[in-house]
């Protein structure tokens, strides 16, 4: 578990440093302009494009990273070219420029519950204007400042936030071919992440209608050895206990018949792996957006298969990193990873935190039936979809089993192993 923990943060923390490199690099293709030091790079384009493509990431991380970077890479070129006094001021005003650019993107944009490009674009206009003000003003002693000076930076950050939101927007166009638009997209991972709980709960209740007719069989027999015994009253009253658990099995099957009938298995078009990860990270990250927490989510797939019974797969899935989310809560730096893998004949998925971590005694009670450690406002224990009812799912659907690593203090795995055959295999076929 340790070994995945580290892995998360190696994987987040490469994304940064490449990226960080490469805005770095971008920044040596300058323009000089204004006044000495000031330069307009193709850095402030690659910027917006990575951090639109990059939204899981948090920009003050990236932001202080490019700020050593960037610096670096220019105060080469500049103890080449200038004198060292120059050096200093230099970059320090580079420095200044992308953390100021970063913070104001953090602070207008990024912590938005759900975003959309036109404020994209916006905050990056803004974003490129007043870090380059900022910068004209670290570089002539706030003594530069004219009304052409403010209109000509005021239009290259126009020109260079057209281009790279262009460039961003046509990139992530032709992702969405498929899914014609962002709100169409959030509305389908919002289907498939509902419908499979939906589905998951119409599983055990079907499951449950077999406990409701023991319990009529068994008034009814109560009612006919007190009929025989003579014992008119409890007689009555169990024959009514028969019929009223008759009625509810009735209005029980009544709401499987139509949920069944609109999540009917053979509506399910079979999902490709990446896609099912795609989602439930993609509606993850909304969650994680929507409670203000600080969560990195990364996933790792070396899986190539489809999944038609993909419901199930959402569920269990969906399950593991909600408890993985409600056991990092408020803390600083959280990180879940999925890791899907294969392993002969099964495959692996692996569900990692650094949360809280599960009390070692509490360890051999979480996946029995009706136990929980989540209560609502009003102080009544969670119902939902538990780890017993996912352990359930994984051994009959999958012909799997779920086990679990965890250290109090320092975060959980799950590990989930499934046959691929089941797996990759209809109802029919099963």
């Amino acid at each position: 578990m340790l070994k995945n923990i580290s892995f998360l943060h190696y994987r987040k923390y490469q994304r940064i440093i490449i990226a960080a490199i490469c805005v770095a690099l971008a920044s040596q293709v300058q323009l000089n302009a204004f006044t000495p030091g000031f330069i307009i790079a193709l850095s402030a384009l690659l910027l917006p494009i990575f951090l639109y493509f990059n939204q899981d990431i948090h920009p003050l991380q990236l932001g202080c990273a490019i700020a050593i970077a960037s610096p670096v890479f220019r105060g080469v070129v500049l103890l080449l070219t200038k004198s060292s006094a120059h050096v200093v001021t230099y970059t320090v005003a580079d420095i200044v420029y992308f953390l100021l650019y970063t913070l104001i993107y953090y602070l207008l944009y990024w912590r938005l519950v759900y975003h959309n490009d036109i404020a994209f674009f916006l905050t990056i206009i803004i974003c490129d204007y007043a870090a380059n003000v900022l910068e004209i003003g670290l570089l002539t002693d706030f003594a530069g400042y004219t009304i052409h000076v403010l209109a000509v930076v005021f239009a290259v950050a126009l020109v260079r936030a057209t281009l790279a939101s262009l460039i961003a927007f046509l990139l992530h166009y032709f992702q969405l071919l498929i899914v014609n638009s962002e709100e169409h997209e959030r509305q389908y991972y919002h289907f498939i992440w509902v419908a499979s709980a939906v589905k998951s709960e119409v599983y055990f209740m079907r499951k449950t209608i077999n406990d409701i007719e023991r319990v009529t069989k068994n008034a009814y027999l109560l009612n006919e050895r007190l009929k025989d015994e003579g014992h008119t009253e409890e007689q009555k009253m169990a024959y009514e206990i028969a019929q009223h658990v008759h009625e509810i099995k009735n209005s029980y099957q009544d709401v499987i018949k139509g949920l069944g009938d609109y999540f009917n298995d053979q509506n399910n078009v079979p999902m490709h792996m990446d896609d099912i990860l795609k989602i439930v990270s993609s509606y993850t990250q909304m969650i994680i957006r929507s409670r203000h927490l600080s969560i990195n989510l990364v996933v790792h797939n070396t899986v190539n298969c489809t999944v038609p019974e993909h419901y199930y797969l959402v569920t269990i899935m969906s399950n593991l990193i909600l408890n993985g989310i409600d056991a990092i809560g408020n803390k600083r730096n959280g990180e879940i990873l999925i890791q899907v893998s294969q392993n002969r004949a099964d495959i692996q998925l692996a569900v990692t935190d650094n949360g809280s971590g599960i009390p070692r005694e509490m360890i051999p009670l979480i996946f029995k039936p009706g136990f929980s450690t989540k209560f609502d406002q009003s102080g009544d224990i969670y119902r939902g979809i538990g780890l017993s009812n996912v352990q359930t799912i994984v051994q009959e659907q999958f012909a799997g089993q779920i086990k679990v690593d965890s250290q109090p203090h320092v975060g959980t795995t799950f590990f989930v192993t499934m046959n691929k055959d089941k797996l990759t295999s209809s109802q029919e076929e099963k």
